[in-house]
C-alpha cells in the first residue's frame, strides 16, 4: 500500500522504457514487482508514459491500465512461438521473422482499445519510411494533438516495435511505412523531457524520471577486429551499436539536465550480448527484474510513488472538455 507522506509540491513524473526485444521481459518483471508493492497499478502514479519498441508495448499497456503482470505472462509464454522459426539465409533477403504471432499476442492484450483511451498521456516513437523521419506517436493530451488519437493501441506498438532486420515494416496510416523506433530514440527519455517541457510547460526542476532500460552490452570489438568488418561481419553488430549508443548518449544527456534526485535509471548489466530475439537468454532477466524493484522498492515508492500522479491527467481531460465545448451540443435533424 502507498506510504503516509506529508504534503509536497507537485511534481511531474515521467516513466521512459527503453527498447530491447525479448529483452524487455526485465522491464514487465520490474514493473509487476512494483505494482506489487505498491498495491496499484504504475500507470497511476505517472504523467507521462514514453516507451520505445518492446517499450512501447509495455508502456502503452501500463498508460492503460493493463496489470504489467499481464504483459511478462505473455512474454513468457508466446516469446517461444514468436521467435520460434527464424528464417536462416533467407533473410538476408528478408526480416528475420514475420508479424503474424506478434500481431496476435499483442491484439490479444489491447484489444480494440485505442491510444487515446490510455489513461495516462504517452509518447512512442517510429521511424517513418516513406517520409524519412521521426515520427512520435501521442494521445490527445494537447489542444494541438488531434490527428492520431484514434489509432488502434496494437498498431502503434508493432509500428514501434518493428525493428529492421527481424520484423517486417508496418503501415499505420495509408501511404506509410514505420519501424523501430530505436533507430533514433531507443532510450526516449529525451522524448518524454521534450514533452514535459514544451507540451506540459514544465519547468525541469520539477520533473522526475524513472528511466527503464532492458539490459546493456554491446559487443566489444578491438580495432585490430574492426578494421576487417565488413558487411557480413556488421550485419547484426550494427544496429546493437547503434540502439545502445543512442541508449547512453539519451542516458548521459538527461543525468545532466536533471539533478540525480530527479532522475533514477535502472538498467543491468548483461553478461554477453543478447540478441533482441534470444528467447532463452531473456528469461534469465525475469527474476533479475523483480529483484530490482524490491531492492529499490523504499527509495522508488519515496520519489515516484508517493501518491497518484494528477498533471498529466488534468491537462488531458482540460483538452477533452474544451474539444466537447467546441462540438457544441448535439442538434437533431427535423
Amino acid at each position: 500500500m502507498l506510504p503516509k507522506t506529508e504534503t509536497r509540491e507537485p511534481v511531474f513524473r515521467i516513466l521512459s522504457l527503453d527498447g530491447g526485444g525479448i529483452r524487455g521481459i526485465f522491464t514487465a518483471s520490474f514493473l509487476a514487482a512494483l505494482e506489487e508493492m505498491a498495491g496499484r497499478r504504475a500507470g497511476d502514479f505517472f504523467d507521462l508514459i514514453v516507451g520505445t519498441s518492446t517499450g512501447a508495448i509495455i508502456g502503452l499497456a501500463t498508460a492503460l491500465g493493463i496489470p504489467a503482470r499481464t504483459v511478462l505472462d505473455l512474454y513468457v509464454e508466446r516469446g517461444a512461438r514468436i521467435f520460434r522459426h527464424p528464417r536462416l539465409l533467407g533473410w538476408i533477403l528478408r526480416p528475420r521473422y514475420g508479424h503474424r504471432h506478434l500481431e496476435r499476442a499483442v491484439r490479444e492484450i489491447f484489444g480494440d482499445r485505442t491510444i487515446n483511451d490510455a489513461r495516462v498521456p504517452v509518447c512512442i516513437p517510429s521511424y517513418e519510411l516513406t517520409n524519412a523521419y521521426p515520427r512520435i506517436w501521442k494521445d490527445e493530451h494537447a489542444a494541438h494533438l488531434h490527428w492520431w488519437g484514434d489509432q488502434p493501441a496494437w498498431r502503434i506498438a508493432l509500428a514501434s516495435a518493428a525493428a529492421p532486420l527481424y520484423f517486417p515494416a508496418m503501415q499505420v496510416l495509408e501511404g506509410d511505412s514505420h519501424v523501430d523506433g530505436g533507430l533514433y530514440a531507443n532510450n526516449p527519455v529525451l522524448v518524454g523531457l521534450t514533452e514535459a517541457v514544451h507540451v506540459f510547460n514544465q519547468p525541469l526542476d520539477r520533473i522526475r524520471v524513472l528511466s527503464i532500460g532492458a539490459g546493456e552490452r554491446a559487443e566489444r570489438i578491438p580495432q585490430s577486429h574492426a578494421v576487417r568488418m565488413g558487411l557480413w561481419q556488421w550485419r547484426s553488430a550494427l544496429y546493437e551499436h547503434i540502439l545502445g549508443a543512442q541508449a547512453r548518449g539519451a542516458h548521459e544527456i538527461a543525468r545532466r539536465l536533471l539533478t540525480a534526485g530527479q532522475y533514477e535509471r535502472v538498467n543491468i548489466p548483461l553478461e554477453r550480448n543478447y540478441r533482441l530475439d534470444d528467447y532463452r537468454s531473456a528469461l534469465t532477466l525475469r527474476e533479475p527484474g523483480a529483484q530490482e524493484a524490491r531492492t529499490r522498492g523504499d527509495d522508488l515508492r519515496e520519489r515516484f510513488l508517493f501518491a497518484p500522479a494528477t498533471l498529466g491527467r488534468e491537462q488531458k481531460d482540460a483538452v477533452a472538455r474544451e474539444a466537447r465545448a467546441r462540438q457544441g451540443p448535439l442538434r437533431l435533424l427535423p
